[in-house]
């Protein structure tokens, strides 16, 4: 028990680490929101939210979920010193990285140009938008998030969120100051994206390079390397992380060509406002995972359940307290934020607040699943419920307009929670039974 108590105060400390950065980032995200539309009006906000959008969009359909492998299979030749397996997992996830990037980059550019097309933006703003698509490959860090958190270097995730948040702030007060166009504030969104990206590979590399001697060339070599399961393992949590991530910024783009681009701006404040609610609980996210495969590798199946189900219900009590500062103050925060006053407005924040909580619970469960080697199991119960929300949110938005957005929107979440529960019940049962004999790091990947 003493030493399922020292895991939880790792997560915990581990946590604490990120929250100066997330809460900095927070804070940030409700000032520049609400500067960038007093600058530049609903309507070209919304435009920079779907250009924006469109962009991650391209990013998460094609990345690869390389931090995940890199903790998955690397850290037990990471605990136990062996050096050059650790460098070979660490090159095979740099390449997956590079790869994801150049085709980040391809849907980015084809996404704009059809978004544009259909949306009868002018060549103007199409133009614009395909710029913006440059930025896609910058997106994405896997490779040193995997890096920071294998080697519990979690202070410099909080220093590179609180330099991007920070650049971002600050260039959007200069526009709104001069009173400059949706160009200007694209490319303070661009130049944030930048920092970001430069100081994750600043500082990861300069941690494998003082470690093991590792430089950035020698990824580049032995493309054919491979070893059990690990290309598996990569494609399944990769689909599964990218039905979810991706899934917010389509909701956005159906929302906007449904009903508009201030529509689009307001449905997309609201969410950025019920995440900024629920963002210090999240940290718990990046810090689970490791602690996670620690014990797997250890065996420890029942540390494994304890501290899964202390999580939960740790969660599952701050939901309810997340929910009711929804419904106090969740109107006034998006009037400050949006300059405007909405008709049922505090309906909306507090459907996407519910929207959020439900992805809150869902933080403890989807890392233990993986971690036993259930994703093909996330990952088609995932698909399924994306395929009936895209639809059930285009009606709903064409028929019933923001609220039957928001609805389904919680409704789909609510869906993925409940899937969850279901695996923990059907899979989790005495798992030190069916997983003890099989070796760390190549759990099976399927569902049977």
């Amino acid at each position: 028990m003493s030493r399922h108590r020292a895991v939880l105060a790792s997560m915990f400390k581990n946590a604490g680490f990120l929250a100066g950065g997330r809460v900095v980032n927070a804070l940030c995200s409700l000032a520049y929101v609400a500067l960038a539309i007093r600058a530049l009006g609903l309507d070209d906000f919304g435009k920079l939210v779907l250009i924006n959008s469109i962009a991650m969009t391209g990013s998460m359909l094609t990345r690869l979920q390389s931090w995940r492998t890199l903790i998955h299979f690397g850290n037990q030749a990471y605990q136990s010193g062996d050096v050059a397996g650790w460098r070979d997992i660490l090159s095979f996830c740099i390449r997956l990285d590079a790869m994801a990037a150049l085709a980040s980059l391809l849907f980015s550019l084809v996404g704009m140009r059809l978004y544009g097309a259909l949306s009868h933006w002018n060549p103007a703003d199409i133009a614009m938008a395909e710029l913006y698509a440059c930025v896609a490959p910058f997106m994405y860090t896997g490779w040193c998030a995997g890096v920071l958190r294998m080697t519990n270097r979690y202070h410099y995730v909080t220093i590179n969120d609180t330099c991007a948040a920070l650049l971002r702030t600050a260039g959007v007060a200069a526009g709104f100051l001069l009173q400059l166009r949706l160009p200007y504030f694209l490319a303070v969104w661009a130049a944030s994206i930048v920092l970001d990206y430069a100081l994750y590979v600043f500082f990861s590399l300069a941690i494998v390079k003082k470690l093991h001697g590792f430089s950035l060339r020698r990824a580049f070599r032995g493309w054919g390397w491979s070893r059990p399961g690990l290309w598996s393992f990569t494609r399944a949590v990769s689909l599964n992380q990218s039905l979810n991530n991706v899934s917010g910024h389509l909701a956005t783009l159906l929302v906007g060509g449904g009903l508009g681009a201030a529509e689009a701006a307001i449905f997309q404040i609201c969410r950025q406002l019920a995440e900024a609610i629920i963002a210090p609980a999240q940290l718990l996210t990046p810090v689970l995972y490791p602690e996670l495969v620690k014990l797997r590798d250890g065996r420890d199946w029942a540390g494994l359940k304890l501290v899964t189900r202390q999580i939960f219900l740790a969660l599952l009590a701050l939901s309810v307290v997340l929910l009711v500062i929804a419904r106090l103050g969740g109107e006034a925060i998006f009037a400050l934020m949006a300059h405007a006053r909405i008709p049922h407005v505090t309906s909306y924040v507090c459907v996407m607040v519910l929207a959020a909580v439900f992805l809150l619970l869902i933080t403890p469960l989807e890392p233990l699943l993986t971690v036993m080697g259930r994703i093909g199991f996330l990952t088609r119960n995932r698909a399924a419920v994306m395929l009936a929300y895209f639809p059930a949110l285009y009606f709903a938005t064409r028929f019933f307009g923001l609220g039957g957005a928001c609805l389904s929107t919680a409704l789909c979440n609510g869906a993925i929670l409940l899937s969850c529960l279901i695996g923990m019940r059907l899979y989790l049962r005495g798992p030190q039974e069916r997983l003890l004999n099989q070796p760390a790091g190549s759990i099976e990947l399927t569902s049977r």
